[in-house]
């Protein structure tokens, strides 16, 4: 018999832990940047980008250049009208479970006295406990957290897991692209 393919000996869960972590993604080097000599057209110009798909502004830190969005919920499917998704895996992604994604601009200044955006999009996963369901009574306890639930959890596991929470699994490298064009769009207006 030939070699096996390794994904399909291994489980599921043999994952390096460092990828669930923010500044793993965010600390990858950016693909996408837009250079101009004016910071403050530069600044307004990936604040309307990141408005355009819509998102809505968070952190603007002037003086360090960073500016970020709020999460959003990225687009299902059905959601024709909005564009923060741009491919069909990433829809496909963000139809069957609940998917967001935040957006970092980081402007700074480059050796020959002009600005340099580059957008980073962190796409996240959102996760909950699951219910247990033993009887038809238990149907509308479906959607309640309840802390009998996050006991159990916690017993099984041996350790405090939250009921709810957001693990970051990618960086949106095409939406990067996206929102560099759209500054530079915003740009040359």
């Amino acid at each position: 018999m030939g070699r096996q393919n390794p994904a399909a000996t291994q489980p599921a869960t043999a994952v390096d832990p460092k990828t669930a972590q923010i500044a793993y993604w965010l600390d990858k080097p950016t693909i996408a940047h837009v250079s101009w000599r004016d910071f403050d057209r530069l600044w307004n110009a990936s604040r309307d980008s990141m408005q355009d798909d819509g998102f809505a502004i968070d952190r603007r830190d002037y003086r360090e250049g960073v500016l970020t969005s709020l999460p959003l919920v990225s687009k299902a499917a059905y959601e024709i009208w909005r564009n923060d998704v741009q491919t069909a895996h990433d829809l496909d992604q963000s139809t069957v479970g609940t998917v967001r994604r935040t957006i970092r601009f980081d402007i700074r200044r480059l050796a020959d006295g002009s600005f340099q955006a580059s957008p980073r999009v962190l796409v996240e996963r959102y996760c909950m406990i699951e219910r247990r369901v033993t009887s038809v009574s238990q149907y509308q306890d479906i959607f309640s957290i309840r802390l009998l639930d996050v006991n159990r959890e916690n017993e099984e596991a041996g350790m405090a897991i939250p009921a709810e929470y957001w693990y970051p699994i990618a960086r949106d490298y095409t939406l990067e692209h996206q929102l560099a064009k759209s500054v530079e769009r915003h740009l040359s207006k």
